[in-house]
């Protein structure tokens, strides 16, 4: 089967001109965009495009215009065309579209005469991509619990709209949706009640819609209680019932003849009638039966269950190739504990399943971003943002792990003046961080500096190895470095020309930094490895660890700030951290948790074992070897510039 490659949309709801996005070989996605940006946009045309393989006009409703009746114009009223397209796209001048590329090589496109391949491919492939998929969106949350207080919960309809046009029973190769539509198809004249290939499809739907429940059935709790219920909350019991004539617990059909909540007929008329399924919800809690789960249930849990059905629904074995989940902004009823819940499944089965994942939430992005890194699956994804670009009158797409500069840059170009001055002091923190060692971009208490520090110590920095930073970047550091330190200061004078001109200079920085060369290193001593002292003539022992690389610059002068020590441990006649001045025992020795340089840590020895700077690299061992065979000759002293 096939995997999605890209997709391009052109005239299609948010999306005027032509708009594209590639999925790198078939990895999973993550956009952000705010509300209005084209993110549900982008959504909706995955979904529609693959659906419309099982519409009878193979979708093209969704991009006719409408027709002449009575010598008007009548607009179809099905149509998803862009507004701003509209009127070509009625005068046959302009023809909108949805592509979709598979790694097979097959290109799909709908457009008003439907979907079709642009090159022979076989239909089976959008049918087999659409088995074992689903679409979740907020509206499939909202039709799972739009029951009013008044009414039983029947969830038919979301059946209808979310399940089945993703089921094919196990055993045949239909979608359950074709079944029931062909079905409803069937009965809409007058049919002989004795028509035995009726009767077979009847029976045929009610026992694959009866054995799809009962397998959900078998997960649904435990798909709740793993993935959603917090500690302490009280035990759900789960089930979905189809009401049919062979459900026991139908206790209305004796009210009917045949058939509840499926196609039926009256003995008494020639008749076929068609008669809406029905499939309720019972729930549980602690054993007690909640007769009205959507009032009883906060938004959070029914939205929990929502999923947690869902969920249940998909296939652990057997999944089609390029089968996925796209999820839009589904989780908007949950707080950010319950949702870290869902993302942790979706990260569970990212292996098995494609995630095409969409938020408007900021923070839950950066959320799943952090969470998939702490999977160690980032190579697995793609991170994008869509957003509306004014100038353009479009939606546009943003790699959201790109340079910041490249933010900088696209903010700037739309005229986001403030948002593109703190991507670009991001990129300045950057690049004059990476020319610079570790120990000239952290404070004392091991925060990092501010721009404007940074900067100075770069100067310093490169002068102390014979490299002077230019004097026209310095003085244009000078008069741009408030502007970008401290933007919210300037907000009143963000349409001012000046704003514009001053970015434009410090992307003429960025560029100057960006061309420097970095000063080598020679590393000497990697962070955290262990040092051992053992003192020659006394009974003193201590080890520890350094808290970065101890390295020595290659340059005109050695300009190296020694790392710190950590993690220290010393013993004196065998007794642990003791007091030189106590002659006890001291584990609460200030030592024990500070990080002093290591020249220092040898300069303020108590006096009573007390050792020269040769004597300690003479005595201190690191891996069984000697220091003074990693610091070829070299001092601390030599090492610690301020």
């Amino acid at each position: 089967m096939a995997t999605i490659t890209q997709i391009e949309i052109d005239g299609f709801k948010a999306f005027p001109k032509s708009f594209s996005i590639d999925f790198n070989e078939g990895k999973n996605l993550l956009i952000y965009g705010e509300n209005g940006s084209g993110k549900s946009s982008l959504y909706y045309a995955l979904h529609v495009l693959l659906q419309s393989v099982f519409k009878e006009d193979k979708g093209a409703k969704y991009f006719k215009t409408g027709d002449f009746v009575s010598g008007n114009f009548v607009v179809e009223d099905q149509n998803l065309i862009n507004k701003s397209r509209f009127d070509e796209a009625k005068a046959n001048t302009y023809q909108p579209y949805i592509r979709m590329i598979l790694d097979n090589g097959k290109i799909w496109q709908l457009d008003r005469d439907g979907l079709a391949s642009v090159n022979g491919g076989d239909e089976s492939d959008i049918r087999m991509l659409n088995k074992d998929s689903a679409f979740i969106n907020h509206s499939y949350i909202s039709r799972f619990h739009s029951a009013r207080n008044s009414e039983e919960i029947d969830l038919w309809n979301v059946f209808y709209k979310d399940i089945l046009p993703f089921h094919i029973p196990i055993g045949t190769t239909r979608f359950l949706a074709d079944l029931y539509d062909e079905i409803v198809r069937d009965c809409s004249g007058k049919i002989d009640m004795r028509n035995k290939v009726l009767q077979a499809k009847i029976s045929l739907f009610n026992k694959s819609l009866s054995d799809l429940i009962s397998r959900i059935n078998t997960k649904v709790n435990n798909i709740y209680s793993n993935n959603f219920a917090n500690e302490g909350d009280k035990n759900l019991d789960i089930k979905l019932i189809f009401y049919s004539d062979d459900n026991p617990d139908n206790t209305l059909k004796e009210h009917f003849y045949l058939y509840y909540g499926n196609v039926r007929h009256n003995k008494k008329i020639d008749r076929v009638t068609l008669f809406t399924p029905k499939i309720g919800i019972e729930i549980k809690e602690n054993g007690e039966l909640i007769y009205k789960p959507q009032s009883h249930f906060n938004e959070a849990r029914l939205t929990a269950i929502a999923l947690s059905v869902r969920f249940a629904c998909m296939t652990p074995t057997a999944i089609t190739p390029g089968a996925f989940f796209a999820l839009d902004d589904m989780l908007i009823s949950l707080d950010m504990s319950n949702r870290a819940k869902v993302v942790d499944f979706l990260l569970d089965i990212s292996d098995k399943y494609k995630i095409y994942l969409f938020t408007h939430d900021k923070a839950f992005y950066e959320y799943i971003c952090r969470a998939i890194k702490q999977s160690g699956n980032q190579s697995e994804w793609i991170y994008k943002t869509i957003s509306y670009c004014p100038s353009k009158n479009a939606p546009i797409l943003l790699d959201n792990y790109g340079d910041y500069i490249s933010k900088a840059i696209h903010f700037y170009d739309i005229g986001d003046y403030e948002t593109s001055a703190i991507y670009a002091r991001k990129e300045l923190e950057q690049c004059i961080g990476e020319l610079l060692p570790y120990e000239l971009k952290v404070r004392a208490d091991g925060g990092f500096v501010s721009l404007e520090t940074l900067w100075a110590k770069l100067i310093k920095f490169y002068s102390d190895n014979g490299k002077a930073i230019d004097k026209s970047m310095q003085k244009l550091f000078n008069n741009s470095k408030l502007l970008i330190l401290n933007v919210s200061a300037h907000y009143q004078r963000l349409s001012f020309p000046i704003y514009k001109i001053e970015l434009e200079q410090v992307f003429t920085l960025i560029e100057y930094i960006h061309s420097l060369n970095k000063i080598e290193k020679k590393l000497l001593i990697p962070a955290k490895t262990p040092f051992e002292f053992q003192h020659p003539t006394k009974p003193y022992y201590c080890r520890f660890e350094l808290e970065s690389d101890l390295v020595v610059e290659i340059g005109d002068h050695i300009v190296s700030i020694l790392p710190k020590c950590q993690n220290l441990f010393w013993k004196y006649n065998d007794i642990e951290y003791y007091n030189f001045k106590t002659g006890k025992e001291d584990r609460g020795n200030h030592l024990i948790t500070a990080n002093p340089k290591l020249v220092n840590f040898i300069q303020n020895m108590p006096k009573e074992i007390k050792v020269t700077e040769d004597e300690f690299i003479s005595n201190c061992w690191i891996k069984g070897n000697r220091l003074d065979v990693y610091l070829c000759g070299v001092k601390f002293s030599q090492m610690v510039k301020s």
